[in-house]
This record gives structure tokens, sequence and C-alpha cells, in this order.
């Protein structure tokens, strides 16, 4: 009961900090070009690297997959290099250069000639696809905490920016995930074909992508309470054993993206519905989620992030039964689409006050408050797990017969409908279970942190701790 009310106190207060709405619309721009790379890469590489360039399902799910495994490194160095950067621009905001570098991996990723060999064409997926990912955007994603929280500085309207600013990145996505397959449908029919689709998304989501760094400034005399803190290999080590909660939201984190690389929506709308164009209606009816984005800050006065975690994932299960009994059904297919993304809101969108919460465990635990190595558990499940994912989307169409190469001659056996099928539907829901399951192991901290505040107060007046 008190920390319900403690939550509602909060909530209170949300309601009386003044929005900048105008910086907040700069801070947006770069997640919105990033939702557009994540739009384009999760959606259409694979139909791309099997049906252009002719690469077989399977083949394409382990050179991604192996990708992600040079995320090992990669998570643990950028949040070091973060957490340990001191700049007259900031912690965070030199990083977001990082954008520019990702569009032009994703240029070349699918500018990759049909006439190269087999070999040449796996060697230039792995590389550009790291690019992409394993280098560029685990820099942006380590810095990107750290940075909102020295770019809006109240934990208010940090929560409303991650609250709204849903809305605005899920609006962008929804443009690019509409405009995208009808113009694929009209133009990817050759190689110069889709070198004009991805330019007429990258030029203008590449730009728009570098104006947070121009607009938005750090506060640089602020460091979370710990002023040019340097943070060193062995407390990150020391935070991995004694945060227990960081695996249970890198459990969400990896589950979630397991299920995006699972994606099979352009294959099924290829082979199941008939028509991939509609994949884009299908897009702008998925609109009705914008709503729900509004009232987010009113849902967090009675549910705590874990709670819409779980009531989202449970409504993904229901969505997931929806769509398998569809097929070609769009009446279902929208219902039970616009269920499962409900999942994805919270999780996508109100993560940074997880890892606000997570830091402020840590400098409990006697430790710096790491916002950005804090995230080096769950950047990097999220990577290997969506990579599983596309590894487990190709091995499970390699495995029943899909048959790759392009043309209106190709027809899918059965059992590739069935399995496209399967990977569309009951499969993820099996892991929006394990999400609740994550989410449910987070909330204990939740519950905690009136404690946890309460203690740090006391501790910073010489006074009694509590003990967790």
């Amino acid at each position: 009961m008190k920390a319900k009310n403690n939550m509602q106190a909060a909530a209170k207060e949300t309601d009386k900090v003044k929005f900048p709405f105008g910086k907040f619309m700069a801070w947006k721009s770069r997640d919105v070009s990033i939702a557009g790379i994540s739009v384009i890469v999760t959606g259409y590489l694979a139909i791309f690297c099997t049906d252009s360039l002719g690469m077989k399902p399977a083949v394409v799910g382990n050179v991604i997959l192996l990708s992600k495994m040079i995320d090992i490194v990669m998570n643990f160095l950028t949040g070091y290099m973060v957490d340990n950067t001191n700049t007259k621009l900031g912690k965070g905001r030199p990083y977001e250069i990082c954008i520019i570098g990702s569009w032009l991996a994703t240029v070349l990723l699918f500018f990759c000639p049909a006439s190269f060999s087999m070999t040449a064409k796996t060697i230039w997926l792995f590389v550009m696809y790291t690019l992409i990912f394993s280098i560029f955007n685990s820099f942006l994603t380590a810095a990107q905490n750290p940075y909102m929280i020295r770019a809006f500085v109240d934990k208010a309207v940090i929560s409303k920016v991650a609250s709204f600013g849903g809305m605005v990145t899920m609006l962008g996505s929804m443009i690019v995930s509409i405009t995208f397959p009808v113009l694929m449908a009209r133009l990817a029919t050759s190689d110069g074909g889709w070198h004009a689709l991805i330019l007429i998304y990258a030029i203008p989501l590449g730009l728009i992508g570098i104006l947070r760094m121009i607009f938005v400034r750090e506060d640089t005399s602020i460091d979370a309470g710990n002023t040019a803190q340097k943070v060193d290999v062995k407390q990150i080590i020391t935070m991995l054993a004694k945060n227990r909660y960081i695996w249970a939201y890198a459990g969400i984190s990896g589950f979630y993206n397991l299920t995006v690389g699972l994606n099979v929506s352009t294959f099924y709308f290829k082979y199941v519905v008939g028509n991939v164009g509609l994949l884009g209606v299908m897009s702008a009816l998925s609109m009705v989620l914008l709503p729900v984005m509004i009232v987010f800050p009113k849902l967090m006065k009675k549910f705590s992030v874990c709670n819409l975690i779980e009531m989202g994932s449970a409504a993904a299960m229901l969505g997931c039964v929806l769509i398998f009994v569809a097929k070609a059904n769009m009446i279902l297919l929208i219902a039970g689409s616009v269920l499962v993304a409900l999942a994805s809101l919270p999780i996508a969108y109100l993560g940074v006050l997880i890892v606000m919460e997570l830091s402020t465990y840590n400098e409990w635990n006697g430790l710096p408050r790491m916002e950005g190595s804090t995230n080096i558990v769950s950047n990097f499940a999220a990577r290997v797990f969506n990579g599983i994912g596309v590894a487990l989307q190709g091995g499970v169409l390699s495995l029943f017969g899909y048959v790759s190469g392009s043309g209106a001659a190709v027809t899918q056996p059965e059992s590739a409908i069935m399995a496209i099928r399967s990977l569309y539907s009951l499969i993820p829901m099996a892991f929006y279970a394990c999400i609740i399951l994550c989410a449910l192991m987070l909330g204990r901290l939740e519950k905690k942190m009136p404690q946890i505040e309460a203690g740090l107060k006391k501790r910073q007046e010489g006074t009694a701790e509590w003990k967790n």
C-alpha cells in the first residue's frame, strides 16, 4: 500500500512538470530514424536475401546469429566507454554521430549485388549487419539512457518523454511500415529497384537522425549524483553479481527481441495472404495503438512498468492465438496484430524508467549508478536473442522445405506454409509467457524502490540503513 501511495504521489508531481515540447521533438528525431532501420532490416532483409539474392534461409539466420556474438564484447565495451566519457558535449551526446554510420551500412547491405558468389554475399551480409547493430547501434544504445538523463534531468520529465516519445516513435515506425511494402511491391523487382527503395528512406531518415545531436544539449554539470566518477571493470563485474534484477530485465529484453527476430510477416503476407502490399494496410490500421501511448502517463498512476509489461504480454498471447486461426482473414489478423503490438509498448518505450531503478539499486549496493553499463546484459540479451530468433526462423523455414528464389512462379509446399504460420503466432506466444515470468521477478524491485530510496537518503544523512 505504501509503495502504491508513493507511486501515485510521484504521478501527481509528474503532471505539474512543464513539458519542453521543442526539445522533446528534437530528441525523438533519432529514435524515429533508428526505428526506420529496425523496420527495414528486421522486416525485409530475410526476404531480400532469400528471394533476391537466392540465399538459403538457414544461411541467412546463421550469419546474423554469428554477427550477434560480437555483441558479447561490444556491449561490455560500449557501456564501459560511455560510463567513462566526460566531454564538453557530454557523456552520451558524442556517440550520436553513429546514426550516420548505421544508415550508410544499411544502404550498403541492400546494395549487395546479386551477381556476387554465395561466399561473397555471405561475407557482405555479415560485415554490414555487424556494422549496423554490433558497432554503431551498440554505441547508440549504450549512450541513450545517460544522454537522456542528462538532457532532461528531472525524473518526472523523463517519464513524460518516455511515455509520449513512444507515440512519436511508433508513428514514425508506422509510416515506414505502411509505405515500405507498398513501394516494395512496385520497385523491388530488380537490383536497381531495391537500391532506389532503400535510398528513398535512407537519405531523409539519416538527416533526421542527426538532429538530436545538433539541438539537444546535455547538462554537463550533472552526473546522476556521481560527478565525473570513473567506472572500472571490477565495478561492472561486481554490479553483474550483486544486481540480480539486471538479469530479470535482460530476460524481458531478450525474449521480446527473440519474437522480433522470428518476424516472418513479409513471408506470411506473400505466401499465406497472397498480397504483400496488404502488410502496409495492416500497419496503417495499427495506428489505433496511438491512443494507448497517450494514456500511458495515466496508466502509470495505477500500474507499474512491470504491470504494464505483464498485461501487454498477456494480450499478445491472445493475439497470437487469433493470428494462428486467421490464416488469410484480414479482420482476425488485424485484431491479433494489434493485441501482439501491445506487448511492445512498455518494453520499447518505458525501459529508461527501469534502468533508472536498476541504477538506483546499484547505488544502494555501494556502486556508481552506471546507467551505461547497467544496460550491458539487457543489450546483449536483446541482440543475441534477436539473432537466435532470426536463426530459428531460417532454420525452421529450411527444415520444412522453404523454396528460395525470385519470380512469381515460386510456390511453397504446405509444410513451409505451416512453418510460416507457426513462426508468426504459436512460437512467439511461448516467449511472451517467458516475458511475463521475468516481469514478475523484476516487479519485486519496483515494490522495494520506496524503501531503497528512503534508505539512500538516510545513508546520505548518516542515519540507519535499510537492508535488502
